[in-house]
């Protein structure tokens, strides 16, 4: 294809911001790959960790079984789960609710790693609004969904994806979950060096923690020729795994996300001239997107924290002759108490840890006279916490966020515990 170099030269400009030491691309029309290209120290042919464009498969696996009549994708979830379970003053969940993210559950706390019980525990946990009002984007949600497939079809998450989707179209360089006997095919993964505080491109990466995954979320593992294939059949509408009316069904514009105008279907971001995804798990990050209106799509990955999304889109607009985006990434200012915080909430102020890799600290700071969450492990974010009940607050700034942040243990005057959507974390040393 034309514009390679220009391509070649906006990738080196990614791996120059040092937010990742090795990439992957793949540009493709709907028939097959046009380029394919490695930077850095990634091998030819190595595997990438896909994490949530492995929704998309999971979406398929769902459509499947519905079209088989196995599967009642509006029916409640507690049909095929009978321990599923959640606080709620609500209608049912279903598994259409699940796989829309508009169930109103929490994201997912990682409690336990490639374990069941992070679906179990939701029956801790409150609904924040009726199923289907709102869009919240949630990992849970999509365990669960991988745990009602293996109860319909009587046959692991991972054996389904090999044997439904893998199988039929080819991807022979692919793998439906996440084994440490993986692990020398893959890059190495990395993190930023410091997990509390914004990242800064002096302060460089580290290896990221490794972890085994069979979860629904996003346990699939690709070669980047495999993830383009991917793509095609998704675009291409592949019969091999889905008809017509299930792809449609699922590349419909089924919800609005609430919080960007966004909009979701099952498994894939939806738009008036494309969809796709992005995933992110520890120390990779990947992006697909298909343009449809003018008949282009791309795939990226990255093992490191961010870049596979701007190399994406970036290659996209290169190759229809535009400017691509500015590769430098943001940088989130450090969180400062301003000393305005309420009296009866100082407890509350300080620094938790946990062992949980995903997001291994937080900070809580008054701020306008209010409290604010925020951590910067992978990434930045800020959130307003809003009171509803003695020591426990709303995170997040819409007013049906179901994010819940809970202090206990108060010893000379600090709370020593907090409890974030289920997950255990412990007020720690440092500021």
């Amino acid at each position: 294809m034309n514009r390679l170099t220009e391509i070649d030269a906006f990738a080196a400009r990614v791996l120059a911001t040092r937010m990742t030491p090795a990439a992957a691309l793949v540009v493709t029309d709907q028939r097959e790959p046009l380029a394919v290209r490695t930077y850095g120290d990634a091998p030819a042919g190595c595997l990438w960790q896909i994490g949530s464009i492995g929704k998309s498969f999971t979406a398929v696996l769902a459509l499947q079984l519905a079209e088989e009549g196995r599967l009642d994708l509006h029916s409640p979830v507690a049909e095929y789960l009978p321990w599923f379970s959640v606080r709620s003053a609500f209608p049912p969940i279903t598994m259409h609710h699940l796989l829309t993210h508009t169930a109103g559950i929490v994201q997912g706390a990682e409690i336990a790693t490639a374990s069941t019980y992070d679906v179990i525990a939701l029956a801790e946990t409150q609904a924040a609004y009726a199923p289907g009002e709102h869009f919240w984007y949630s990992n849970v949600g999509y365990r669960a969904v991988g745990l009602a497939l293996e109860a319909v079809a009587g046959e692991p998450y991972p054996d389904q994806l090999q044997r439904r989707i893998l199988d039929p179209l080819g991807m022979r360089g692919s793998t439906p979950v996440i084994t440490n006997e993986l692990r020398k095919r893959m890059p190495q993964g990395h993190t930023a060096f410091f997990d509390d505080r914004p990242w800064r491109p002096e302060h460089g990466l580290a290896p990221a923690t490794w972890i085994e995954s069979a979860e629904a979320d996003g346990c699939v593992c690709c070669t980047i020729d495999d993830l383009a294939a991917w793509l095609r059949a998704l675009w291409t509408e592949d019969e091999r795994v889905l008809s017509h009316a299930g792809f449609q069904r699922m590349k419909s514009a089924l919800v609005v996300d609430d919080q960007d105008s966004g909009r979701y279907g099952y498994g894939l971001v939806v738009a008036d001239d494309g969809f796709g995804h992005s995933g992110g798990m520890l120390g990779f990050h990947t992006y697909l997107w298909a343009d449809t209106r003018r008949g282009l799509g791309a795939v990226a990955a990255v093992n490191g924290i961010s870049g596979a999304r701007v190399l994406c889109q970036g290659a996209l607009a290169i190759a229809h002759g535009e400017q691509p985006e500015d590769p430098e990434p943001e940088q989130a200012e450090p969180m400062a108490d301003d000393g305005s915080c309420p009296a009866e909430w100082l407890p509350y102020l300080g620094h938790y840890r946990s062992h949980n890799p995903w997001a291994s600290n937080f900070r809580v700071v008054g701020r306008e006279g209010a409290l604010q969450f925020g951590f910067d492990c992978y990434w930045s974010e800020r959130h307003s916490m809003t009171p509803v009940s003695d020591a426990e607050f709303r995170v997040g700034e819409q007013a049906w966020a179901p994010e819940r942040l809970r202090f206990d243990t108060i010893l000379d005057g600090r709370a020593q515990r907090a409890i974030l959507s289920g997950g255990h974390y412990h007020r720690t040393f440092t500021d």
